[in-house]
């Protein structure tokens, strides 16, 4: 007998038809973007792109928009944490925030660099680089103007020159770090070396003016300006600010303490004398006063007696003595009970 065989029909393919695309998923992120770089035109898209940061010492990542506006792109990471999006979960749990960015700071590390010694242009600063992301943000996103404030600026016709100037670039970060202080006590941060809960704080206002000095403010001031600045630079102007280190900070702070605790000891010991000497006077007043019996033989109220006095024998009444007459020569009825 001869078996049948099935075979299923091979579907019909169109070769005019447009070849099917596969899509790729993509590393879904999270970003939390500044309106000032979606309220833009659909024609105008915004960049990632990498630039050297001088307080980290490498190239970092910002975004930009066209050659208008640069902001730097911050990582905030946390060990195990993810995202729901949707109906779906993404394993990378980083979130990404996007703030503002003087570019000043971006172009004053090619300068002190290039510029220390002899006038360049940025054009000649770029070359010497060998970079294109450094030619990009000299060129197109740093104002020359702007420059003025940290360097001196000489022109030759149409090109223009700079030269780093080390007196001018203090003058202008100490203008920045105190505007940062504004806005530290404007927001009620706490600047103290210790350690402060917000939690458990009674009162609304959580910086106590007793508590914090101005040179906390201005050491945190200077350390958030200074995660923009080469490290050289930034002690420097912690000089210029003549701000104390942290650990001489602790060493004054627990002097302070100390003898502040000192002194409290002390205004508890002499506030003790002035209450004894003030209950003496009293207790002698009293004495010299007529209220109390002038009899010898009574105690004193002030002060206990130095030894106890003997106890007296007690006077028996009258019925007492005669009861006791007639008891005498009576047994008592236990006698009776007793084994000869």
């Amino acid at each position: 007998m001869s078996k049948k065989t099935t075979r299923s029909a091979k579907p019909k393919v169109d070769p005019d038809a447009a070849p099917q695309q596969q899509k790729a998923c993509a590393i879904k992120k999270v970003f939390y973007i500044s309106k000032k770089l979606l309220n833009t035109d659909d024609d105008q898209r915004m960049c990632l792109e990498r630039f050297y940061h001088p307080g980290k010492g490498q190239p970092a990542l910002f975004i930009t928009l066209q050659e208008r506006q640069i902001m730097e792109v911050l990582e905030y990471a946390e060990p195990r944490r993810s995202w729901l999006l949707n109906s779906e979960v993404c394993s990378n749990g980083r979130m990404y925030m996007t703030t503002p960015i003087d570019p000043t700071f971006l172009a004053l590390h090619h300068l002190r660099k290039h510029c220390a010694q002899r006038a360049m242009s940025l054009d000649s600063i770029s070359v010497d680089e060998a970079d294109t992301s450094t030619n990009r943000l000299l060129t197109k996103f740093i104002n020359a103007d702007s420059l003025k404030c940290v360097a001196d600026v000489k022109t030759s016709g149409e090109l223009v020159f700079y030269k780093y100037n080390k007196d001018r670039t203090l003058a202008w970060l100490a203008v920045k770090t105190r505007q940062v202080v504004s806005v530290l006590k404007a927001k009620q941060v706490h600047c103290g070396l210790g350690a402060k809960s917000q939690n458990f704080v009674r009162s609304e206002k959580i910086v106590d003016d007793n508590d914090v000095k101005e040179v906390d403010y201005l050491r945190m001031a200077c350390d958030y300006v200074g995660r923009y600045l080469d490290a050289n630079l930034h002690a420097e102007l912690t000089r210029y600010l003549d701000i104390p280190s942290e650990i001489q900070a602790l060493v004054e702070e627990n002097a302070t303490a100390k003898k502040r605790k000192s002194q409290q000891s002390q205004a508890s010991a002499n506030s003790k004398k002035i209450k004894l000497a003030n209950g003496e006077d009293a207790a002698t007043q009293l004495r010299n006063s007529s209220l109390l019996d002038s009899d010898d033989n009574k105690e004193s109220i002030t002060s206990p007696p130095s030894t106890l006095a003997p106890l007296k024998e007690r006077t028996m009444t009258a019925m007492e003595k005669v009861l006791a007459k007639s008891a005498k020569g009576s047994k008592s009825i236990a006698s009776f009970f007793k084994v000869k």
